[in-house]
């Protein structure tokens, strides 16, 4: 009796998977998602010229932001997609690495969109999840040094920093859930691979460049519809 009752929750449950809304993503549908996304890096860095004041010596970091996140998908066979990750610009407070703690120092802004091609792995009920792989160029823009925090440092000596464009690999694990059958919520994860030089400038002059790998992992949930 007991496995009988077992076997008839299973038949339920399966049941229960396999209802809903049908999804189906088909060759030539088009899907738009839209949502909130994070951008949370997992940041290192080389170490600036231990000669130089106040930040010989010391690494840099940044942190994360979240803005709303736009991707555009082409179905273009029923498993196999393409798609395009874009989003309004982030921005994120550019961190000195001191012993005492981290402290902000500047900030910059980038966009960085990514191509990816997609598998949709077969549905399950109402749910079909993806994998993907692709490239990614990210462009920094409006870098700046906070002169009221620098400046004193550097006794009084003007500071900036710039930071160069990067191109690098990136993959995507996500799911599409069906509320109906065009819109949908879901849910996507990436890693991308971002890696930037900093550049200072001490009075308009460089004195030293470093490597900084930023290298986040970026997060989004929202709503989408298949066209």
């Amino acid at each position: 009796m007991q496995l009988r009752g077992q076997g008839k929750a299973a038949l339920l449950l399966t049941g229960v998977l396999m209802a809903g809304p049908a999804l189906a993503h088909k060759a030539g549908d088009v899907i738009v998602r839209l949502g909130g996304i994070k951008v949370d890096p997992d940041a290192s860095s080389e170490t600036f010229n231990p000669a130089l004041p106040a930040v010989g010596g010391l690494g840099v970091d940044v942190d994360d932001d979240t803005q709303v996140g736009l991707t555009l998908a082409y179905m273009v066979t029923d498993s196999i997609g393409v798609e395009l990750v874009g989003a309004t610009p982030f921005s994120h407070d550019i961190l000195l690495e001191t012993g005492g703690g981290d402290v902000a120092i500047g900030e910059t802004s980038h966009l960085p969109p990514t191509l990816l091609a997609q598998y949709y792995a077969p549905q399950i009920g109402p749910m079909r999840a993806y994998v993907g792989a692709g490239l990614n160029y990210t462009l920094f823009f409006e870098d700046r040094i906070d002169d009221a925090v620098v400046s004193p440092l550097l006794g009084g000596a003007d500071a900036d920093v710039k930071l160069s464009n990067s191109m690098g690999f990136a993959w995507e694990v996500g799911a599409d859930l069906a509320l109906d059958d065009n819109w949908l919520f879901n849910v996507s994860v990436w890693n991308i691979d971002i890696d930037t030089e900093a550049r200072l400038y001490v009075n308009n002059a460089r004195v030293d460049k470093i490597d900084v790998e930023i290298d986040p992992w970026v997060y989004m949930v929202g709503l989408g519809y298949r066209f």
